[in-house]
C-alpha cells in the first residue's frame, strides 16, 4: 500500500538535505518543480521553467522527437528511458550523462529558488528516465548558491531573468558605463537574434535547445553591455533571493520544519559583499537559474520603449563588476572539460 504524502513547510533546499540524511526514495514536489531521490541522492530535477533533457536532445537535433517520445511511450513505464537511448545508439554514455547534468542542475536552481516554501513529498514515486547520474544534496543547493552569486556578479538585476528580452537599438544605447564591456559573442549575437521583445531567457533556452543559465548568464551580461533593455522597477533586494536558496541554517532553535506552516521560519540575508566572494564562486558547471519577481514585466510604450526606458528606468545601485567584462572560467580541469563540451553540443558541433 502506498505511503501518504508529507508536506513540508522550509526552504526546498533545506528539505532536499533533510530527506537525503533521511535516505529517502521518492519526489518532492514544489511551486517551480520536482527533485527526484533514491536512497537519498538526487537523481533527476525537472521545472517547466527550463528545457529540460528533452528539450536539450530534439532541438539540438541529437535525438529526433519521434524517437524520443516512442522511448519514452515503451520504456517510461518500467523507468529506463536512458538505458533504452544508449542500446539504441542514439547516444553515448558521456553525451547521456553531461545532458542529463545538464538538465539536473539547469532545473535545480528554480526549484531551490521558489518563492513558495510549502513542498509535498511523494514517496517511492521513480522517474521515468531511470538511473543516470546522481548528486548529492549538499552539492545540489552549494552549486545553487553559486550560481546565483555569478549571475549577481555580472549584473544585479534579477527581474532580467524572467521578463521579455527586449534588444535595445542602437540608436539607443547609452555610453559610459557600458564602454569596457566587449562586444556580443557569436551565441550572444544567435540570442538576440531571436529576441522579439516577448521572448524570455527561459523562452530563449527551449527556442535555441541550450540551457537555461547559460542563457541567463548571456542576457545579463547584454543588459551590461547596454544592448538589452532592463525592466523598469526597483530590483528586490538580494538578501531576498539568497535566503531562499541557502535558508536558515542549522542554528539554535531550528525547527524541523515539516507538518504545518507553523514551522516555517524567516531566513537571514547572505551577509557577504559582492567584493568578498572569491573566484571559487565563477566555477561553472552545468546548471540553469532564474527568478521569477513579481513585477517584473516590461510596461508597454508604443513607439518609444528605449526612449521611456532611459528616462524612467531606475538603474542598479553599482557599476557593472570586472566579472561583466570577463567570461566565465573554471579552476577544476573536469568541470572546465565539462563545459566545453556542452558548449560544443549546444553549438551542433
Amino acid at each position: 500500500m502506498s505511503r501518504p504524502p508529507v508536506r513540508y513547510w522550509q526552504p526546498p533546499g533545506e528539505t532536499v538535505e533533510r530527506l537525503a540524511e533521511s535516505r529517502a526514495t521518492g519526489a518532492l514536489h514544489g511551486e517551480a518543480g520536482t527533485v527526484h531521490l533514491s536512497d537519498g541522492w538526487v537523481v533527476h530535477v525537472e521545472s517547466d521553467r527550463t528545457p529540460g533533457l528533452a528539450g536539450l536532445l530534439t532541438a539540438s537535433g541529437r535525438v529526433p522527437a519521434e524517437v524520443w517520445q516512442e522511448t519514452v511511450r515503451t520504456s517510461g513505464p518500467d523507468c529506463r528511458v536512458g538505458r533504452a537511448l544508449l542500446e539504441q545508439g542514439r547516444l553515448t554514455r558521456g553525451e547521456l550523462e553531461i545532458c542529463h547534468l545538464g538538465a539536473l542542475y539547469d532545473a535545480a536552481f528554480f526549484v531551490l529558488c521558489a518563492r513558495s516554501t510549502m513542498t509535498w513529498f511523494e514517496p517511492g514515486a521513480r522517474h521515468w528516465l531511470g538511473p543516470v547520474r546522481r548528486v548529492s544534496a549538499r552539492t545540489l543547493r552549494r552549486e545553487s548558491v553559486r550560481r546565483r552569486d555569478v549571475l549577481e556578479r555580472i549584473w544585479p538585476w534579477p527581474q532580467l531573468d524572467s521578463s521579455p528580452v527586449v534588444p535595445v537599438p542602437a540608436g539607443h544605447r547609452g555610453s559610459g558605463r557600458h564602454t569596457r564591456v566587449p562586444a556580443p559573442n557569436r551565441r550572444q549575437r544567435e540570442l538576440l537574434a531571436h529576441a522579439d521583445g516577448r521572448r524570455t531567457p527561459g523562452d530563449l533556452a527551449r527556442l535555441l535547445g541550450r540551457s537555461a543559465f547559460s542563457t541567463t548568464v548571456d542576457v545579463r551580461r547584454l543588459a551590461a553591455a547596454g544592448l538589452v533593455a532592463t525592466p523598469f522597477g526597483a530590483a528586490p533586494a538580494p538578501g531576498l533571493v539568497a535566503s531562499l536558496v541557502t535558508g536558515p541554517g542549522a542554528g539554535p532553535g531550528a525547527g524541523s520544519g515539516a507538518e504545518g506552516p507553523g514551522s516555517a521560519r524567516p531566513a537571514p540575508a547572505d551577509p557577504r559583499p559582492a567584493s568578498a566572494l572569491d573566484a571559487d564562486t565563477v566555477e561553472l558547471t552545468l546548471a540553469g537559474l532564474e527568478r521569477r519577481v513579481p513585477g517584473a514585466a516590461l510596461a508597454a510604450v508604443p513607439g518609444g520603449l528605449a526612449a521611456a526606458h532611459r528616462r524612467t528606468e531606475p538603474r542598479p545601485s553599482r557599476r557593472p563588476t570586472h566579472a561583466a567584462a570577463q567570461p566565465l572560467s573554471v579552476n577544476d580541469p573536469d568541470i572546465a572539460l565539462l563545459h566545453r563540451v556542452r558548449t560544443a553540443l549546444e553549438a551542433r558541433l
